[in-house]
């Protein structure tokens, strides 16, 4: 009955836990914003919900969440709250599987353990994010139980819960060949352990066993040292393979010395080799490296070369399974590869994911430990993510590992009958069974440390993996402190009111000294300071005094473990309110170190924002909204979280590098910061704008520490308070002051931020009552200077050629014929004022330890003709100028990379103008002047005039000068002196050219009439003035393709008062007459 009454109290205090777990994992669970990460998992999990299907990518890991996700959406709408349910209930089923150790981990230490997953800030954290973390931990302590249940029972059904348990941490993260090289590792220890134990036939061969079990081993060691510090591949696969070779000869040895039925009988062999079977054709991405192979090319001779390997360790598996037992292995290799090939290809519809899940996955993993993702520090772990959040564990461990190793006699919880409602129950106690559980957590949390500070990527949720085993531990060792203490003295002797005044004492000791600290200080108000510290040094008196009367007749043993109770339930509460304040209050923002590019909570207002908008205007959410999703180098600008949050938006695009000719025709555009210069000049004036931090990181002064640094900052009493302030509240302001830093959220860095396009006619119907996207970000966009001088101007004609890809330099002969340079073809095309090709030369060189032939081209963005037909074309990256007679042959070339040393010193010059003496101008860009030659290339004088990125260079008849000094926003007007010397005089400025992109290269040309036109090429548009600077008209802007240009640079005036204009995205020349 006293059996039956405990029970039922466990069983009511586990259910409160639970409960309590439930709450903690489910409460707001929608609330936070979707994070970068969690945006890939959430929409591609829409995708298949919707029924687009899924495909395998080991980029978002394993299929299992894909598709628990899809189901969740089914059954409770695709929102914030259902995409992270089941990582919630997988998180509250992690809680619960501590139940399964409530044997080995004690009557205390049980609940002790469940608290403290309950309450852990990386459990709690990852258990209410859209990652795999909160799955990977349930498998992994499922897998862990069955193992202990099957060394202990020896029942088939804890194989099959093992095999079960491992396929599907397979199809959730790739951590799963960490935490089943950790188990296969302990296996084959304790394995070896009962081998070293057992009578051996003959001596002579126990004693070679030994010796190649230690070569075997020393080879493998070294294998992996070449090959974890960067040593000789060859070297790293020779030792592996000599390793590889040497324990297979000590198996084979082991098994001739005991008797092959004994290793089959062993319980610890079955385990190991009924896991290593499963997963070997997994491990197919190691032979194929080493082969030279690449595991994730997917092309018929890839798959080809990576089905020859796989092919002989799906055979070794067979065969190892068969000799070991042929029913019960087939049994669970069909459960294995049924749940795997059933998550992998999609249910059946996806055939090559069984593949990619196959081979890669790992293969894929292992090239990304190259990557080093995140090049956190070795330390990251040890000194940053664990002190901060995980400390209760941390410490509770070291005493777990204490206990565990000191205990000699090793009779715990592992030794006790399995109780339960029926009565106790005995087990088949088999050598295998032996091993010490709280070892094992040992083992475990110190291999985890080890590996996930080995392994390349080092990120903080990767956290979770060495907490969990942390938890078990420091749980056990909780129960076993508190299964010493003689709690029958503690009641005689005023243990309650002990615990109940040593806060008192603490707290009254540190108020003492830190008013007669203050009291010394001349600065502050030493009256109310001498008070307060004698105040606090009468109650520290007090109650010091009944701590030494009720605490006399202590033994210091109880003394200890009671104070050290006290302290751990003292770090108990912190740890829960350091859960609690990562997973709620700041669950948005990097001043927590446990997220990583980490989205801005102005993402979700976003999201409100637009449905606010879209419903006030058209009653539904037909809104059109654009947003950026690439830069074309890898950045994904705004798509996640948008694409997340704009999924049931009809009316979105999301656009690259290449600007869409109707972006001005949505109402809502969003920008992230890469893309900026290439939208702001075409929206700013049409739009209002908001700025607001998208994407963040935590604080990352960690980085590069030295013993230097560590004494450097303990030794400065400020500095410890900042840094104290910054573990124990996430408060940077005093550490903001010391180093001269402001981290606070609207300024914080690192950050990446996001622009939001509203179009003005929007905002004026909706102004007060939507712009709450962040306080005081809202900027209006600037009145277009020049919309009064707007004209609707169609070209008139245009010049193409299947090979004219990115023209940008456009020239026109005396003839009235038109070159036109390529920067894509890196050629030179030649037409006639009606289009036709009259000729072309030029081929792709690049200027490296010899200069490139002549006649080869390194982007050619400048042209010019002179009065003689000469062609100048400037060479932009092979920096020099080349000249050609009017049919393209060759005639001379000058220049060389330089930094302004020499006239002839160019650095990426990107015009070229001719005048009518034949003097040669170069803007020679990246110097920042403009270079006059002769028509041979021999110098005659250079000017600055403070130009920042000058480009388009242009003469009038008369010898006037224009510049197009682009990041400066201005045109230059220079005149010469009777000495031929340019100096500026006038200039004016353009409202445009306000990217820096490689694109927006400004040109500009005189026209017969003496006006100037300029292009503005990601304004989209052609301005015109006249010499002096006033501003005439405006036109290429047009939202019509058959009218708008979609990247003018190059222009160039003919003699009837018109231009041609290189449209160089169009990939076209058009022709305009001025208005």
């Amino acid at each position: 009955m006293t059996t039956l009454k405990r029970l039922r109290r466990e069983h009511i205090l586990f259910a409160l836990i639970i409960a309590l777990a439930f709450t903690t994992r489910f409460a707001a669970l929608g609330a936070r914003t979707m994070s970068h990460d969690e945006t890939q998992h959430t929409y591609f999990s829409w995708l298949f919900y919707k029924g687009y299907g899924y495909t395998h990518t080991p980029l978002t890991h394993g299929p299992l969440q894909f598709h628990l996700m899809a189901l969740s959406y089914g059954l409770f709408g695709d929102t914030d709250t259902a995409a992270r349910i089941p990582h919630a209930f997988f998180s509250l089923l992690t809680v619960a599987a501590v139940w399964l150790f409530r044997r080995r981990l004690g009557k205390y230490g049980t609940p002790i353990a469940a608290l403290m997953m309950t309450f852990s800030p990386y459990l709690l954290y990852y258990g209410r994010y859209a990652r795999n973390e909160a799955l990977v931990g349930f498998f992994g302590l499922l897998s862990w139980w069955a193992v202990f249940d099957y060394l202990e029972t020896g029942r088939k059904r804890a194989l099959f819960v093992l095999t079960a348990a491992t396929a599907l941490h397979f199809t959730a993260k790739e951590t799963a060949f960490i935490y089943t090289a950790q188990l296969l590792l302990f296996l084959g220890l304790l394995f070896l352990w009962e081998m070293l134990r057992h009578p051996w036939k003959d001596a002579q061969g126990y004693r070679i066993f030994l010796l190649t079990l230690g070569s075997g081993a020393l080879a493998l060691l070294l294998g992996g040292g070449f090959g974890l510090f960067g040593s000789a591949a060859p070297l790293s696969r020779g030792a592996l393979g000599l390793g590889f070779i040497l324990g297979a000869a000590a198996l084979f040895l082991l098994g001739r010395g005991v008797g092959w039925d004994t290793l089959r009988e062993t319980r610890s062999f079955s385990l190991l080799l009924l896991l290593f079977s499963l997963i070997l054709p997994m491990l197919a991405p190691l032979p194929a490296s080493w082969l030279g192979f690449d595991a994730l090319d997917y092309s018929t001779t890839g798959m080809l070369r990576t089905t020859i390997v796989i092919i002989p360790l799906i055979l070794a598996a067979v065969a190892l399974g068969n000799w070991w037992n042929p029913g019960l292995w087939v049994a669970n290799a069909a459960l294995f590869y049924g749940i795997f090939a059933l998550f992998y290809t999609s249910i059946f519809t996806y055939g090559a994911g069984f593949f990619t899940g196959l081979v890669g996955s790992l293969g894929y993993w292992l090239q990304q430990q190259g990557v080093q993702r995140g090049s956190q520090p070795w330390y990251y772990y040890l000194l940053i993510q664990v002190p901060i959040y995980e400390y209760l564990p941390l410490l509770a461990s070291l005493l777990g590992g204490w206990y565990a190793a000191t205990d000699r006699k090793r009779q715990t919880a592992d030794d006790r009958p399995l109780t339960t409602d029926d009565g106790p129950q005995t087990v088949d106690r088999h050598p295998s069974s032996t091993v010490h559980f709280p070892l094992f957590l040992l083992y475990w949390s110190l291999t985890s440390f080890l590996a996930y500070t080995v392994a390349g990527e080092k990120m903080p949720w990767l956290t979770y993996h060495i907490a969990l085993p942390m938890i078990l531990l420091g749980g056990w060792a909780l129960g076993t402190l508190v299964e010493r203490i003689d709690w029958n003295a503690f009641h005689r002797q005023y243990g309650l009111p002990v615990l109940l005044t040593l806060p008192l004492f603490a707290f009254s000791l540190a108020a003492a000294q830190a008013g007669l600290m203050q009291w010394r200080d001349l600065s502050a108000n030493q009256p109310v300071a001498l008070s307060g510290a004698l105040a606090a040094l009468f109650f520290a008196v007090f109650s010091g005094l009944a701590l030494l009367r009720w605490m006399r007749a202590w033994q210091p043993g109880q003394t200890l473990r009671l104070l050290a109770l006290a302290f751990f339930a003292f770090l108990g509460l912190l740890t829960a309110r350091t859960a609690f304040t990562a997973a709620y209050l700041h669950a948005d923002y990097p001043t927590e170190f446990l997220v990583y590019a980490h989205s801005a909570p102005a993402n979700k207002r976003l999201y409100r924002e637009l449905q606010a908008i879209s419903h006030r205007l058209y009653g539904d959410l037909s809104i059109k909204v654009a947003y950026d999703n690439s830069d074309g180098k890898g950045d994904p600008g705004a798509a996640w979280p948008l694409s997340w949050y704009l999924r049931n938006f009809p009316n979105t695009l999301g656009f690259g590098p290449e600007i869409p000719e109707d972006l001005r025709s949505y109402d809502v555009v969003v920008v992230s910061d890469v893309n900026w210069d290439k939208v702001d000049a075409l929206l700013r004036r049409q739009y209002n704008v908001f700025e607001v931090n998208r994407m963040w990181w935590p604080m990352q002064d960690y980085f590069d520490l030295t013993w230097e640094r560590i004494r450097n900052a303990l030794a400065d009493p400020q500095m410890r308070a900042a840094l104290f302030q910054i573990w124990l509240n996430r408060d940077y302001t005093l550490y903001g002051q010391i180093t001269s830093k402001d981290l606070h959220p609207p300024v914080w860095d690192p950050t990446r931020k996001m622009r939001v396009y509203i179009r003005k006619d929007i905002a004026d119907r909706l102004w007060g009552e939507t712009n709450s996207l962040e306080a005081g970000s809202a900027s209006p966009g600037p009145g277009d200077p020049y919309e009064g001088g707007r004209v609707s101007l169609p070209p008139q004609k245009a010049l193409t050629h299947p090979e004219m890809v990115n023209p940008r330099g456009v020239a026109v002969a005396p003839d009235g014929s038109i070159y036109v340079s390529d920067i894509s073809a890196n050629r030179i095309f030649h037409f006639d004022s009606r289009g036709n090709l009259l000729g072309s030369w030029g081929e792709y060189g690049a200027s490296e330890a010899e200069p490139a032939p002549p006649g080869a081209f390194y982007e050619p963005w400048g042209i010019a003709v002179a009065p003689d037909g000469s062609v100048y074309v400037a060479d932009t990256w092979n920096h020099r100028i080349q000249k050609f007679a009017p049919d393209g042959q060759f005639l001379t070339m000058w220049g060389y990379f330089g930094q302004g040393e020499t006239p002839d010193a160019f650095w990426g010059p990107r015009d070229v103008a001719v005048d009518a003496g034949g003097r040669v101008f170069v803007s020679d860009t990246g110097n920042k002047r403009v270079v006059i030659f002769d028509a041979d290339g021999q110098p005659i004088s250079q000017t600055t005039a403070g130009f920042n990125e000058p480009v388009g260079i242009a003469l009038a008849p008369e010898g006037t000068l224009f510049v197009a000094d682009t990041w400066n926003q201005r045109v230059v007007r220079m005149d010469a002196s009777l000495e031929g010397i340019y100096t500026p005089a006038g200039e004016w400025p353009v409202d445009g050219w306000y990217g820096q992109s490689l694109d927006n290269k400004p040109y500009l040309t005189v026209l017969s009439d003496g006006r100037v036109a300029l292009t503005d090429p990601e304004g989209f548009r052609i301005l015109l003035f006249t010499p002096e600077g006033e501003f005439l008209h405006t036109w290429g802007d047009d939202p019509d393709p058959a009218i708008g240009l979609r990247l003018p640079v190059g222009i160039a005036a003919d003699a009837q008062g018109g231009m041609w204009v290189a449209d160089s995205a169009a990939g076209r020349v058009v022709y305009f007459t001025a208005p």
